[in-house]
């Protein structure tokens, strides 16, 4: 399997080269703390690492980086490890990757126009590993990051759920949902019969997130979707053809086309009239805070309020339905989070399960 921990360790070996070479930067382990590191000397994003750790079994599955007992990493339950640094932007928690879904959602709908709204907005997120869906039989071995699943009820109306990849990276996860809601859309808007190429389908599902991740300005994640090869090219293609045409040419071509690829004057049809706007928009926002669960990291604690992640010390904000609500978390039990809400004059203690209005 060509996973991240090989990625990562092509990089570190070819900065060691560089790094010894110029002889003149100090480096202190950042897993261990020994140093000045002198001899070959392995450099990491988050900084040298010593040739002994380099050694060590287990390497965080995210960044490479060597992880040890005792130092903050945390291990998903298919047995990959992510460091103490990037576990704070990893994904591992169901309620997390539901919000970030969320999230996506309205900023594609403002990207393509409310015909990209789904017709049945109620989705279940998940989280699965590594081991619960994988592709060990074919001859690249590489895992998918994600699946969409619609069912039609006898009266026609549509059932969605989506999981992803549990242990990435929170943009990663962002750029999944984007092409998992895609996943949706078609299943709602593809007419009966119609047949569209695999690599065509899986590219206007990877130029969504394309296109979503560039509103955001991730950059590097925008070049990850370029090179993957999982399209087999289709999605440079089809970025070719939004930045002439628009996503709306696409979209109608989704539902009105009659070829199974965009490729070729036959599938240049005209443009259909505006679509109205759709009465089934996105779920609204909560009223009110919810204290809805834990995210356990080693011996540290997470609470999470509407989805939002919150560690001790953490200010965030969080969108409510007609307001923002600026939060600081000054404490996380099992059984409780004691917050300083913006508005309020003393502390708010919420218990897990229960519910506050914010001022």
């Amino acid at each position: 399997m060509f996973t991240a921990r090989k990625i990562a360790f092509a990089w570190l070996l070819f900065a060691a080269v560089l790094t010894s070479a110029a002889g003149e930067t100090k480096y202190f382990c950042v897993v261990c703390g020994k140093g000045p590191l002198t001899g070959r000397i392995w450099l990491s994003k988050w900084g040298g690492v010593c040739d002994g750790c380099y050694k060590l079994e287990n390497h965080c599955s995210l960044c490479g980086l060597p992880v040890r007992d005792g130092d903050g990493h945390v291990k998903t339950g298919d047995g990959r490890f992510i460091c103490r640094f990037d576990k704070t932007n990893a994904v591992l928690e169901a309620a997390q990757a539901q919000q970030i879904f969320e999230d996506a959602r309205p900023d594609l709908v403002n990207l393509f126009g409310p015909d990209f709204a789904l017709q049945y907005p109620d989705v279940t997120v998940n989280l699965f590993d590594v081991d619960y869906w994988s592709e060990k039989g074919r001859g690249d071995g590489l895992h998918k990051f994600g699946f969409a699943n619609t069912r039609r009820t006898a009266g026609g109306q549509c059932t969605h759920e989506v999981v992803m990849l549990s242990g990435r990276l929170h943009d990663e996860i962002a750029a999944t949902a984007a092409h998992e809601y895609t996943h949706l859309w078609i299943n709602e808007n593809l007419p009966p019969g119609r047949q569209m190429a695999v690599d065509t389908v899986e590219g206007i599902c990877e130029l969504a997130a394309y296109k979503l991740m560039g509103a955001r300005a991730r950059r590097d994640e925008q070049q990850k979707i370029l090179d993957n090869p999982y399209t087999h090219g289709e999605i440079k293609k089809l970025v070719a053809v939004e930045e002439q045409n628009g996503m709306g040419y696409i979209l109608n071509w989704v539902k009105n086309g009659a070829t199974d690829t965009l490729a070729g004057e036959a599938s240049l049809i005209p443009m259909a009239s505006p679509a109205p706007a759709l009465t089934n928009l996105p779920p609204p926002l909560p009223k009110t805070l919810k204290f809805g669960g834990l995210i356990v990291l080693g011996p540290d604690l997470q609470a999470v309020i509407n989805g939002v992640a919150f560690a001790p010390g953490d200010t965030k904000r969080v969108k409510l339905r007609d307001k923002t609500v600026l939060i600081h978390c000054r404490e996380v039990r099992r059984d409780d989070v004691v917050l300083d809400l913006g508005g309020f004059s003393s502390p708010v203690t919420l218990k897990h399960g229960e519910e506050t209005s914010a001022p």
